[in-house]
């Protein structure tokens, strides 16, 4: 909407600079003053270089644009921008929030090495309210702002819920405190099979599950996927149902053993770096054992016996066959995945709600910003 607003340059009405860089190796842990990087806090220093919070804008690497705004007493390093403003009509609050709303395609420049350089970014014009509109603008946006920080701190409650669920109900898994049976993955699975080496291909019928279609806090992320055509006679060993568990067996070592439970009804097909495993039911419950694959202890476990490169790190089907589970009686496990997905049914609403908040943010920010 066009408000009227005078528009300036933000080359005549802030200070653009990079400071002093400072190497991560001197950085001090136990340090004073918090060091900004690119994309936040990055560590402590014994001094600072800002006194006051300044506007910080990513100026190097993937993530380029990207606005924060530093701590008092900060020190702040070079692939950091800082965005000051220099006028007196206008306020680092209002600024934070512009710059925002900013399309910095025109702006970034290197393909290798994406950077937003003070000559680039000093032609960016941006709209100057009074004051009084400016303060208006930063309180109307920082509230939803703030209320979408509230939805996604209850998404992290109830992550911490479901794990201390497990805990309280089962014990702490390699202490096997509560004296269960153990029995290695393998013996508690009907089948474990490998998904097809065959590519991707535009156009292909059966949606396709590669590794980074499984989050690190063990879910699926279905918001990116590929398609491929596949044989009817190497289809049975890598089409997945509800109820599969699905490791991924190559990843870096951080990431390798990511798991997560196939809980929807569509036909898909997985990749050759997942292993799909088929649980018996009758003695493993799948949603215990994608939560029991997922906690801090058993991902330990998986980096001690994954071999290869840190950045090509390899779980094949007969280690992973050899997990150690611990095995409560089946009624305890199903009683816990029935929790579980009490949870995982509230996290939706939150979810819901979340984007209900942010396609509201992005209306007013459309509303202020774009004429």
């Amino acid at each position: 909407m066009n408000h009227g607003w005078e528009k300036k340059r933000l080359g005549e009405v802030c200070e653009i600079y990079q400071p002093k860089t400072i190497s991560t190796k001197d950085l001090v842990e136990g340090g004073e003053y918090d060091v900004f990087g690119a994309n936040g806090i990055i560590g402590k220093y014994t001094s600072y270089n800002h006194e006051e919070p300044e506007v910080l804008l990513t100026c190097r690497g993937a993530t380029c644009g990207a606005i924060n705004l530093s701590n008092p007493k900060s020190w702040i390093n070079g692939n950091a921008m800082v965005v000051h403003p220099i006028l007196e009509g206008l306020s680092k609050s209002y600024l934070r929030i512009v710059l925002q709303a900013v399309d910095y395609t025109g702006v970034i420049t290197g393909a290798a090495q994406p950077q937003i350089t003070r000559i680039s970014l000093s032609p960016v014009v941006i709209p100057l309210p009074s004051l009084e509109n400016q303060n208006q603008i930063v309180s109307e946006l920082d509230k939803l702002n703030e209320l979408i920080e509230i939805k996604r701190n209850q998404l992290k409650d109830l992550d911490t819920l479901a794990q201390s669920l497990f805990y309280e109900t089962f014990g702490e898994p390699f202490m096997n405190s509560k004296g269960w049976s153990i029995i290695n993955f393998g013996d508690l699975a009907s089948s474990i099979n490998y998904g097809t080496s065959l590519p991707a291909v535009d156009g292909g019928y059966y949606p396709y599950i590669r590794m980074n279609n499984l989050t690190d806090n063990g879910y699926l992320d279905l918001s990116n996927l590929k398609y491929i055509d596949i044989p009817e006679s190497e289809l049975d060993k890598c089409l997945v149902r509800k109820g599969d568990i699905l490791f991924n067996r190559t990843n870096s070592r951080e990431k390798v053993g990511k798991s997560a439970l196939f809980d929807r009804a569509d036909k898909m097909v997985i990749a050759g770096y997942i292993i799909r495993v088929r649980a018996k039911t009758d003695m493993l419950d799948p949603v215990f054992a994608v939560r029991y694959l997922n906690l801090p202890e058993l991902k330990e476990h998986l980096r001690k016996i994954c071999r290869g490169a840190v950045n090509q790190a390899n779980i094949n089907s007969k280690e992973m066959a050899s997990i150690p589970f611990i095995v409560p009686p089946i009624n305890l496990q199903n009683q816990f995945a029935s929790k579980i997905e009490a949870i995982e049914a509230q996290k939706k609403r939150v979810e819901a709600s979340i984007a209900d908040l942010e396609t509201l943010l992005a209306s007013r920010m459309d509303y202020w910003f774009n004429d």
